[in-house]
């Protein structure tokens, strides 16, 4: 093992608008912060946080004149210097305060998406209510600062006080710099810093005008309102606080004096030092060392790509923070083993405070450059992420993975086994403890991948829930998911919290939701969020102290991990605004709501309103609209994160911060009380199937009559293999999940279903009415590990909803076995599930060589028959199931078959042509397609095909073969 990290000690601390450099001793296995400079860097933070709280209010209250601003300010750089939002004919307009005879308008464009701007129109007024259209550009792309090239537009001695530019369109309007030249003056800007103002704001608006000093005054004296709050609380905590009080009475004896006007930053400096003492005296600070992580953030910004070994940047290390309160707090270094250049990632504390375990990669400066990723061969093992683990001293230090795959976010569980996240899952159907061995036994094997994202420049490995054994042994796959998994933690309950991207059937943007997970993998559930838009991301989520409730970080989609931060009582409810508290308001829901300009991350909570935290001002760190490669591109800074005590009330107190290189993930060097056990229910070694049992189907079911259910219908989602962005398209929305229909299962007369299905395979179920239409579907999955058998109380029930005291019908037989589908539907295949029908009854009329020239105009044959059926009618397919998938939700009654326009025409026979009316079986092949979405295929390539055909072999006693007739099995008529 060759692992090595040096440690730099280079400071270089960020005050209010200028630096100071600082350098502490080097290489020493514990540094005290000398306490001037410790002082020093304190008040440089202090006023960091003044000056980015003013413009955190200026982007809050933003006005499209400061945005406006940007467009006049003398800065070209080929950014954008004003962005408008979507408008009918978005404009920007400057006010020359004066009447000039003009000699030219230069209009510098922005360089990315320079092509909005080649319809351009300049106008001009000389009231500003009246304009002319003066030039109307001719449709050329014109850039600017990348060719020295702007548009140059002369204007011949026209008068004019105001000049407006605008688009005759909807769109954007987002251009670098305009001038505007006097005909007397033709070197001489007159816009240049004038009065601007535009159509409307967009999220990417910015404040352009002068920056302002804060208002020392109102700062000053909301600490002071703070200290005598904190001070009363205090003391009612059992706090003696006698000292704390003297101090604050003579700082406001002193201030008693001081003019409104007078008050300077050095007041609100010496307020702030008495509002350190008090807040660091809270009670809950009952401990004097902190384990905290210092890391410069990935190169490249999405939620996935984050914890892959080949972004990562070097620097940093896992260390211990000592006497955190004082003015000589002291930092060591444990991981000064460490020498080759890494990446340290979210390290955890052991429940008896003795041990660290945390995740590193080596970094290789030139692997992000490598094209073909995809190839594990051009990636060194020690690229990956993996976990190791260590003594809080620093000693004992072993590597408990290995491989290449990345292997991070490693929790303790409470049985002393491990939960971590891996890349390890592998291209199986079924997942289980054999095939987490196969990662080790068999070498590298290939990954799957997210279905919206990636190639070989950039593999988007999905990384999934596995547990081990505490010494790295018994490796076992507890998730089956086919999407990624975030950021687990273990609750109050011992259940593992965790993070999963569910978008089965639905838009790929915004379903982030927390869940949990019993720690053998068995009884997956929603805690929060299955189908809330806002956030996006509920990220890094942790149990509050002696509470119920929740804390976790709101994050953005393409970004990573930082955002508002927001409280959770699960039992108010499982969506939407009403379970949720925000902890941080002045923070929009990143990406969703805006791109902030602070951020929250790491939340440690001691309380429900006190917090550790990290904390970073970064501007807006997303740069543009035009495509995820620019947002992707943008490099955080390396040392933006700083750790907080954070007061929900609105207050920060710093407690650490390398202005070299970020810190994070702040723990208290204590030991904690163990959640308890939770027996396990999986068999790994027994026969790898499960029960499910549904007590009541139309629990959650409100438009439908008891007895109109009779079948649920079970399909399982095989994993993407394929490395590149919504490739292969399976069917109608570029990324749809793989589909393998299990088959269906009986609804007894009370609306339960008792049944056998594979374990460690995801599965979701459709409702399905007497004639097999679906009348509700899940939009997520769900699976059950060998020998459990799962119950639910009902079909989209609420989540608290308990199962009825009465036994359900069928649990007082056998359970079910599967009676599969038609073929073609295992997997799902177009070609041979509904072409053979169209062979069979259509394509000898409609075909580009048919006699009739209006049945030739529809194209059935293999070649085009999938573009003419998804299209056809109003709706059609292609309108269904893309708007099912914007909504993002089932509605009762709203399947995709049962509303189908093209469903209802083939019901009824037409002799026009001799088409007869559809058989039962040719019913189901048709109702099945619609229902799973119209998809063309349900498998990733012909490999993966194969394997799933061969499951029916290992699965053949959980399945009802049916007759030839009863599968659908077409027949000449």
């Amino acid at each position: 093992m060759r692992v090595t990290q040096r440690r730099g000690c280079g400071w270089l601390l960020a005050a209010g608008m200028g630096w100071v450099a600082w350098q502490l001793l080097a290489e020493a296995p514990a540094t005290r912060l000398e306490a001037g400079a410790w002082r020093q860097l304190v008040a440089s933070n202090y006023l960091a946080e003044a000056y980015a709280d003013l413009a955190v209010a200026q982007h809050t209250n933003l006005t499209c004149e400061a945005d406006a601003a940007g467009g006049c300010d003398g800065v070209i750089n080929g950014g954008w210097g004003f962005h408008t939002g979507e408008d009918a004919t978005p404009w920007w307009q400057v006010d020359l305060q004066q009447i000039h005879t003009l000699g030219q308008v230069v209009i510098w464009n922005r360089t990315e998406a320079a092509e909005r701007a080649r319809e351009l129109e300049v106008h001009l007024s000389l009231d500003g209510q009246q304009w002319r259209r003066v030039y109307a550009h001719d449709g050329r792309v014109f850039k600017g600062h990348a060719d020295r090239k702007p548009l140059d537009i002369k204007l011949n001695g026209e008068r004019a006080r105001y000049v407006r530019v605008q688009l005759p369109a909807r769109g954007f309007l987002h251009l670098d710099e305009i001038e505007v030249f006097t005909s007397t003056h033709p070197r001489q800007n007159v816009a240049l810093r004038r009065p601007a103002k535009q159509s409307s704001l967009s999220r990417w608006s910015q404040n352009h005008l002068a920056p302002q000093e804060p208002d020392w005054r109102a700062m000053t004296e909301r600490v002071h309102a703070y200290c005598r709050l904190r001070l009363g609380e205090l003391r009612q905590e059992g706090v003696d606080t006698r000292a704390l009080e003297a101090r604050l009475q003579r700082l406001l004896a002193d201030y008693a004096a001081v003019p409104a006007r007078a008050y300077t930053r050095e007041h609100y400096l010496a307020a702030r030092w008495v509002q350190r003492e008090i807040a660091l005296a809270n009670p809950l600070l009952d401990f004097d060392t902190l384990v905290f992580n210092k890391r410069a953030p990935a190169s490249f910004n999405h939620m996935s790509d984050q914890y892959y070994g080949w972004w990562s940047r070097p620097g940093g290390g896992i260390y211990l923070l000592r006497h955190f309160k004082s003015e000589s707090p002291e930092e060591v270094c444990l991981t000064t083993a460490f020498t080759a250049p890494g990446s340290f990632l979210r390290p955890t504390l052991s429940y008896d405070g003795r041990k660290i375990l945390f995740a590193w990669c080596r970094h290789y400066p030139h692997l992000h450059k490598e094209t073909n990723k995809l190839d594990k061969a051009n990636i060194p093992e020690d690229a990956f992420y993996h976990l190791f683990e260590m003594n809080v001293d620093g000693t004992g230090l072993r590597q408990l993975t290995f491989g290449k795959y990345d292997d991070f976010d490693g929790r303790y569980l409470p049985d002393g086994r491990i939960v971590f996240l891996s890349t390890r899952r592998g291209q199986a159907l079924q997942v289980n403890k054999a095939t987490a061995r196969q990662s080790v036994e068999r070498g590298a094997q290939p990954d799957i991948y997210v279905r919206c994202g990636g190639g070989p420049e950039r593999p988007v490995a999905v990384y999934t829930l596995h547990t081990m054994k505490a010494d790295g042994s018994d490796l076992t796959a507890i998730s089956p998911f086919e999407m990624f998994e975030w950021t687990p933690e273990v609750g109050h309950d011992g259940a593992i919290l965790y993070s999963r991207w569910d978008y089965v059937d639905r838009d790929n943007m915004p379903y982030m939701g927390l869940w949990a997970m019993n720690p053998d993998g068995t009884n997956p559930r929603v805690v929060y969020g299955n189908y809330t838009v806002a956030p996006h991301c509920a990220f890094e989520a942790k149990p509050v102290p002696n509470s119920r409730k929740i804390v976790f970080t709101a994050s953005g989609h393409h970004s990573q991990t930082m955002g508002s931060l927001v409280l959770l009582d699960p039992s108010v409810g499982t969506e939407g605004a009403a379970p949720i508290t925000r902890l941080t308001p002045e923070v929009p829901m990143p990406e969703v709501e805006t791109w902030p300009k602070t951020y929250y991350a790491s939340p440690w909570p001691l309380s429900e309103r006190f917090y550790l935290v990290a904390w970073s001002y970064e501007g807006v760190s997303v740069p543009g609209p035009e495509g995820w490669e620019r947002w992707h591109a943008v490099q955080r800074p390396d040392n933006s994160m700083s750790l907080y005590l954070y007061d929900a009330m609105g207050c920060r107190e710093l407690i650490y911060r390398d202005p070299r290189i970020s810190s994070l993930e702040p723990i208290p060097l204590r030991p904690r009380p163990t959640p308890p056990v939770i027996a396990a229910q999986a068999q790994w070694e027994a026969s790898q199937e499960g029960r499910f049992l549904l007590t009541d189907v139309y629990r959650g079911l409100h438009t439908v009559k008891r007895g109109d259910i009779k079948a649920l219908r079970i399909v399982a989602i095989p994993p993407k293999t394929h490395p590149t962005m919504d490739y292969p398209n399976l069917g109608l929305t570029k990324d749809d999940p793989g589909k393998l229909l299990l088959g269906t299962v009986p609804v007894e007369a009370d609306g339960s279903a008792y049944f056998r299905v594979p374990a460690g395979v995801i599965v979701f179920f459709q409702a399905l009415d007497e004639r097999g239409l679906a009348v509700q579907t899940m939009r997520s999955a769900a699976h059950v590990q060998p020998g459990q058998t799962l119950s639910c109380a009902g079909c989209h029930e609420h989540r608290s909803t308990a199962p009825a005291s009465r036994r359900a019908l069928a649990a007082a037989r056998e359970p079910s076995r599967i009676q599969p589908g038609p073929e073609g539907t295992w997997p799902l295949r177009f070609d041979t599930l509904i072409q053979p029908m169209l062979n069979r009854d259509c394509v000898r009329c409609h075909s580009p060589a048919a006699d009739q020239l209006a049945a030739r105009k529809i194209n059935l044959t293999a070649e085009a028959a999938y573009e003419q059926l998804t299209r056809y009618g109003k709706p059609s397919l292609l309108k269904q199931v893309k708007d099912a998938y914007a909504r993002g939700y089932s509605i009762e009654g709203d399947g995709i078959a049962q509303r189908s326009v093209l469903l209802q025409f083939l019901q009824k026979p037409d002799t026009a042509c001799g088409k007869p009316p559809l058989t039962p079986a040719d019913w189901e092949r048709w109702v099945v397609w619609m229902d799973l979405y119209a998809q063309r295929r349900g498998a990733f390539d012909e490999r993966q095909e194969k394997e799933l055909r061969q499951y029916r072999q290992p699965w053949a006693d959980l399945l009802q073969e049916p007759s030839a007739a009863a599968a659908g099995q077409l027949s000449a008529r």
